[in-house]
């Protein structure tokens, strides 16, 4: 995979003029404190040229940008910048997503992963990797990419929530309430809705960059109520039952074949949800697809499974941007006795280790 070096200002100096229109993403800091730069799913690596040339540089690329599961084409999950310690001061430490690899065998004997946000900036998250070699590196980051790439997503999701909290569709909020007794922060360009039996469809009704979102429950029974099997049946069910495409009888069905990827998700204040992430296709109807990803969210004392689900239209471009903003949303799906959306709680999820 290609390296990519940045040692002028440039970039990110237009990342800093970028990050003033996400201001409203920050974590936290005092008044004064400057505001994260970065685009969303940016990340500065840090890491000495001699480490970076090697093996060691390739296999940390290769798993930030690797392609981002249940796509219909490949797009990374991150876009990596590299600067090496010397370089790493003043404004570069303004970045959103920082990763900092540390090499040293007289300082370090073992392998240490520390992290933690807003220690230049608000709205930052910072992680060091310190390892005695460079093959004590490459067996840490074999071992545990997927949780490094998970922190990573997971404080996506934050910065983005962060925006959600405030700036979201109070009509649509309202309307899953009357309906569930849940609330829900959707984009504020979600204008069409339809509400069915235990069922509400939210939409930008967009012609090219739609994101639609859903809610409807169904009986909790078991622990495999959010099973993959569960999940996959009932969503076809329900879909097939509520959603009527261009043609009588097409409707937007599960592609059961190609990336469908299930786990489960915890937070403390949010409890226990399964996710399913993979690719819908119309049944039935017209060459329509994309990518959908969705949480059923448990209610063990009301014995229901209460289901949220964002699903994209962006034929022929970039949708990973659209699908991270949607599975945001769906963090915020809370009984209305919690009141207000905290994003903080994204930060405490945990999730099974393999999809």
């Amino acid at each position: 995979m290609k390296k990519k070096w940045y040692r002028g200002v440039a970039l990110v100096l237009g990342a800093l003029a970028f990050a003033t229109a996400y201001s409203s993403c920050s974590s936290g800091g005092g008044s004064g404190f400057v505001k994260a730069s970065g685009r969303p799913g940016e990340v500065m690596l840090v890491i000495e040229n001699k480490h970076y040339d090697t093996y060691t540089g390739s296999l940390l690329l290769n798993m930030l940008e690797a392609p981002a599961p249940s796509l219909p084409q490949n797009e990374p999950s991150y876009s990596v910048s590299h600067v090496t310690p010397g370089a790493f001061t003043d404004f570069v430490r303004y970045f959103r997503n920082i990763f900092i690899v540390d090499v040293d065998a007289e300082r370090f004997s073992i392998n240490s992963l520390k992290y933690g946000y807003d220690e230049w900036a608000s709205g930052q998250l910072v992680m060091r990797l310190q390892s005695p070699s460079l093959d004590s590196v490459n067996a840490y980051v074999k071992a545990n990419s997927e949780a490094m790439t998970n922190m990573i997503a997971r404080h996506e999701f934050f910065r983005l929530a962060q925006v959600l909290r405030k700036d979201y569709s109070q009509r649509a909020l309202e309307l899953v309430d009357s309906t569930f007794a849940y609330q829900l922060n959707v984009p504020r360009d979600i204008r069409s809705s339809k509400v069915g039996k235990d069922f509400v469809w939210l939409s930008n009704n967009a012609i090219r960059r739609r994101h639609d979102i859903l809610v409807y429950s169904y009986p909790y029974i078991s622990s495999e109520s959010i099973g993959l099997d569960e999940m996959v049946a009932r969503r076809d069910s329900v879909l097939r039952e509520n959603i009527v495409g261009e043609f009588e009888g097409s409707y937007p069905a599960t592609e059961k074949f190609y990336g469908l990827l299930h786990r489960k998700v915890s937070t403390k204040a949010g409890g226990l949800r399964g996710e399913l992430r993979g690719l819908w296709k119309m049944e039935g109807g017209s060459m329509m697809g994309g990518p959908f990803v969705c949480q059923a969210y448990v209610d063990k004392e009301a014995r229901k499974v209460y289901v949220i689900e964002g699903f994209v239209y962006h034929p022929n471009e970039e949708k990973l941007p659209m699908v991270r903003m949607i599975e945001a949303s769906l963090y915020s799906f809370r009984p209305r006795t919690r009141g207000a959306f905290d994003p903080q709680d994204i930060l405490t999820a945990s999730y099974t280790k393999f999809f």
